[in-house]
């Protein structure tokens, strides 16, 4: 009976002393919330940031425990434990929370590159000296959209030289907010007229205008790099268009009429009239004669100012050429920009008005009725072949020799 009797008292204080290990053992195996009675201890706030990851991203889980009880309990060890968002050093060693106390631990997890849009639970497990746990899983949200960037506006063709306008929108379709945006354009044969742009922080769902200026010198790709961080995290997205060259549908451009060329033996005088047909103002028009033409006196060139749409102006351009048949007139202008654009029109020189000098005021009134002086000359010849046919047979000539006779 004594035997007896003493079996049994050890087998409860076993029991007794078995029951804290079993409530730590069952908190380190189990997935289920648990907090030990003899520890009024609990979880009252947890932060994430940035609040969602994309897949290889770290961030912060912050855990705030609350210690309710009235007396100070003393920790052991905690971790943060998951196997698609590992923790980074992951276990913390102990301290003491005073009664009514609170205090925070910090974790730094990773995502792994291959998880995907969902939301996962890493498991925080707190255990106290006096016996017991407390346990519970963490809410983390990993996002694999990225950052968008959208061309809202460009130029139908791109003109080679000549500087043009892109307008961009950033989109940010994630569930928190990104930070330091920027723009940079890229590409060969790009020449940018600012290096980037600074779009700083986009809230979820949020857009940021940008505007680019460009100047393309030849047929390429352009393209757009926007970097933005989600938390201390940098991504990068881009965005490209073709640049073709064309003729820009809105720009000036300049027509020559009327054409006139006098001269001769290698000198000559070239007018005519130019007309703005485009759809903008055509500035510091200035007209002139090229290679094999060499421009002289008194008009090597001629400058007709701006031209406004639909506007016209003349010009009078005087010129040598030895030994060609056709002369080149170049005219040049500049848009709104500054941009240097220039035309050349081939003007022939086989059919050149000459001018016949005027002699005497007889010569005049010949040149005014429009008969050549051989004719007028022929003219006059036979004249007066009639005159003397109608005074021979008049008798006339017979009278006058009568009279004179004594």
């Amino acid at each position: 009976m004594h035997r007896t009797g003493l079996a049994l008292i050890i087998g409860l204080i076993f029991l007794v002393c078995a029951a804290p290990a079993a409530s730590a053992t069952e908190s380190l195996d189990g997935t289920t919330d648990k907090t030990s009675p003899q520890a009024p201890v609990s979880v009252t706030k947890t932060t994430v940031e940035p609040a969602s990851l994309m897949p290889g991203d770290t961030a912060t889980v912050s855990i705030e425990v609350t210690n309710t009880g009235a007396d100070p309990v003393q920790v052991t060890r905690t971790f943060l434990r998951d196997a698609m968002v590992p923790s980074i050093g992951e276990q913390t060693a102990g301290g003491i929370i005073g009664a009514g106390a609170k205090q925070t631990f910090t974790y730094t997890v990773k995502a792994d590159t291959n998880t995907h849009t969902g939301t996962y639970y890493p498991w925080f497990y707190m255990e106290f000296r006096e016996g017991g746990s407390l346990s519970t899983h963490i809410p983390v949200q990993v996002d694999e959209t990225p950052a968008t960037v959208l061309v809202t506006s460009r130029p139908d063709s791109f003109v080679e030289g000549k500087k043009e306008q892109i307008k961009l929108v950033i989109g940010n379709p994630r569930s928190s907010e990104i930070s330091g945006v920027s723009v940079v354009p890229f590409g060969d044969g790009i020449e940018a007229v600012q290096t980037g742009h600074f779009a700083g922080a986009i809230p979820p769902s949020g857009t940021a205008n940008v505007t680019i200026d460009v100047i393309p010198t030849k047929e390429t790709t352009l393209g757009f790099e926007v970097t933005y961080r989600t938390g201390q995290n940098t991504h990068t997205t881009r965005a490209e268009i073709p640049v073709v060259f064309g003729d820009a549908k809105t720009m000036a451009h300049l027509v020559v009429n009327n054409i006139e060329v006098k001269g001769g033996f290698g000198s000559y005088s070239i007018s005519g009239d130019i007309t703005n047909a485009g759809l903008t103002t055509a500035r510091g028009v200035v007209v002139t004669t090229g290679d094999p033409a060499v421009p002289e006196n008194p008009y090597p060139e001629y400058v007709l100012g701006s031209l406004e749409s639909d506007d016209l102006s003349s010009f009078d351009l005087n010129c040598r050429v030895e030994n060609a048949t056709q002369v080149p007139l170049l005219i040049s202008f500049r848009d709104a920009d500054g941009t240097l654009y220039t035309q050349s029109i081939a003007v022939s020189l086989d059919k050149v008005g000459v001018s016949v000098p005027k002699k005497s005021s007889e010569s005049a009134e010949t040149a005014e009725s429009g008969l050549p002086l051989p004719v007028m000359a022929l003219l006059g010849v036979l004249a007066l072949v009639i005159c003397g046919v109608i005074v021979k047979k008049t008798g006339l000539i017979d009278d006058l020799r009568n009279s004179r006779r004594p």
